[in-house]
This record gives C-alpha cells, sequence and structure tokens, in this order.
C-alpha cells in the first residue's frame, strides 16, 4: 500500500447536489520504500467506511456509490467545460514530482484522457 487516508464526501442522489460532479483532492505520505520495479500496478479504491457491507451494482453515480468519472455530458452541473475530467496522481520520484493520468482503460497516461460521449 502506498498510501490510504480518509476523505467526506456527501452522498448525492442526483445531478447538482453536493457531491456529485465534486471534484475532490487527497495527499498521502509514500512510504520509503514505494519505488517499485516499472510494471508495477496502481489500484484506487473508495470504500464507504459508514457502510462497509455495501458494494456497487455498477460503476456509477447513480448506484449509490462513490465512483471516479471519466467524462459527461458538458453543461452536466460540475462538468468541466469539454466534458472531460482529469483524473490525475502526482508521484514524488527520485527525479523529482511526476504527474500521471488515470484513465478509464486501467493504463497511466502522460496526457489527459480525450472526451469520449457515451
Amino acid at each position: 500500500m502506498l498510501a490510504s487516508g480518509q476523505i467526506a464526501l456527501p452522498a448525492a442522489g442526483a445531478f447538482g447536489e453536493p457531491g456529485f460532479h465534486e471534484v475532490l483532492k487527497a495527499e498521502g505520505q509514500l512510504s520509503a520504500d514505494a519505488g517499485g520495479p516499472g510494471g508495477s500496478r496502481l489500484v484506487l479504491k473508495l470504500r464507504d467506511l459508514s457502510r462497509p457491507s455495501v458494494t456497487c451494482d455498477s460503476p456509477h453515480p447513480l448506484s449509490g456509490c462513490a465512483t471516479v468519472d471519466w467524462s459527461d455530458f458538458p453543461g452536466r452541473p460540475g462538468v468541466p467545460e469539454g466534458g472531460a475530467f482529469e483524473n490525475r496522481i502526482t508521484l514524488p520520484l527520485t527525479s523529482g514530482p511526476r504527474t500521471y493520468y488515470l484513465s478509464e482503460s486501467g493504463r497511466l497516461r502522460d496526457t489527459p484522457e480525450p472526451y469520449s460521449p457515451g
């Protein structure tokens, strides 16, 4: 485990409610031996500690679970201009900080994923 922590996220039930398309920032302290070999896998896991037995039926915010959003129709509440969300992680490497962008495919990218309707 590289880092763990807690953030507060309001339970949104509809577009426009607090917590829906809300931008969150989490920071953590990495352990000294966090720099694993190339090809390592990064797993981002969101859990509701107040409801440990709840599982999501689908990876969609209207399922009642927190999710990472990739894109949505521009103009909806909380959607950035252009429709694509920037999901990124910055790691303090020995060569200096490095930002990676998470993608819906599960790969880390050097640039943000473009908008993809649907």
